[in-house]
C-alpha cells in the first residue's frame, strides 16, 4: 500500500509559471512520490477534500497541505517542498 504524500501542493492548472514549477518538483521527487498536486484550476476541485480552502483564497497565495493537514502559505511551502526533494 503506498503512502499519503507528505505535502500535498494546490496550484492553478492555468498558469504557465506555475506548471514550469510543478513539473519541476515532480521530477526532482521521482518515485518517492514525497509531493501531490491538486490543480485548483480543474472542474472537479473540491475545497472540502483540501483544509477547506476555496478556488478565490487558492489563487490568491500557494497554499499546500501537510501529511498530517496542517495548511502550509507562501514561503513555507517552497521550504517544504523543496527540503522534502533534497533542496533544502
Amino acid at each position: 500500500m503506498p503512502h499519503p504524500p507528505e505535502l500535498t501542493i494546490l496550484y492553478d492548472g492555468g498558469c504557465p509559471l506555475c506548471l514550469r514549477e510543478v513539473g519541476f518538483l515532480r521530477r526532482r521527487d521521482g518515485e518517492r512520490h514525497r509531493l501531490a498536486f491538486v490543480d485548483i484550476d480543474a472542474a472537479d476541485y473540491d475545497p472540502a477534500a483540501h483544509g477547506g480552502i476555496g478556488y478565490r483564497e487558492a489563487m490568491g497565495r500557494i497554499h499546500a497541505l501537510s501529511a498530517d493537514g496542517e495548511v502550509l502559505r507562501d514561503v513555507e511551502v517552497f521550504r517544504r517542498a523543496y527540503g522534502l526533494i533534497g533542496l533544502g
